[in-house]
């Protein structure tokens, strides 16, 4: 008799499970990894990136994120076992900006669902895209931690963290190439930004 073959549960399915489990309550790092067990440093990835790809307003919580997917992305670009400090993981989001982060999350996921699946395995198992991969989401997460009341300047690198971790999630090359394309535009961008700031202070004679 052939055993029953288990479905990798969606993303989708992941995170209402978080709030499910969170009930009416805030809910530290630690535990939303506890709650996602094997899968849970990958979605944490994206988790953490999701409500910066929408409008919902977060204050404050772009730095602390962009630090911890700073930290995850130069883990993945050594090949290391992703890992947090105590700290870090002792970080308790309340259950009112969890339920923010949730929903909006749920909106995009649903989408990049219908996209998602195996192709070009190899930008996730060599070496070297692998770590081309920890290192567009470190940069992204530097640019995502920076307090700039700039528009843009969280949703674009964001956008290429979960296109990337998304990607790498799925084995799907596809989806880390847009997300490599995302991390260009994020570098352009600010460069465009430091050059139009440059020259306006020329013109003003300074």
């Amino acid at each position: 008799m052939r055993a029953e073959r288990i479905r990798p549960t969606r993303l989708s399915e992941d995170l209402r499970r978080i709030l499910d489990q969170a009930n009416g309550k805030g809910v530290t790092i630690g535990k939303i990894i506890e709650i996602l067990h094997g899968r849970g440093f990958d979605v944490l990835i994206i988790i953490l990136v999701l409500p910066f790809c929408t409008p919902i307003p977060l204050p404050g919580l772009s730095t602390p994120f962009g630090l911890i997917l700073m930290f995850f992305g130069l883990r993945i670009a050594l090949r290391q076992r992703p890992w947090l400090p105590k700290r870090l993981l002792n970080m308790e989001i309340p259950y009112p900006t969890l339920t923010k982060v949730i929903k909006g999350a749920l909106a995009v996921s649903t989408r990049l669902e219908k996209v998602l699946h195996p192709r070009f395995r190899f930008f996730k198992d060599w070496p070297s895209f692998n770590f081309l991969n920890g290192l567009a989401i470190l940069l992204s997460g530097l640019v995502l931690s920076l307090p700039l009341p700039i528009p843009f300047t969280n949703t674009i690198p964001a956008w290429s963290i979960l296109l990337i971790a998304a990607g790498m999630m799925e084995n799907d090359g596809a989806v880390i190439v847009t997300g490599y394309l995302m991390a260009g535009m994020t570098w352009v961008y600010l460069a465009s930004l430091v050059w139009v700031g440059k020259a306006g202070l020329t013109w003003m004679g300074f």
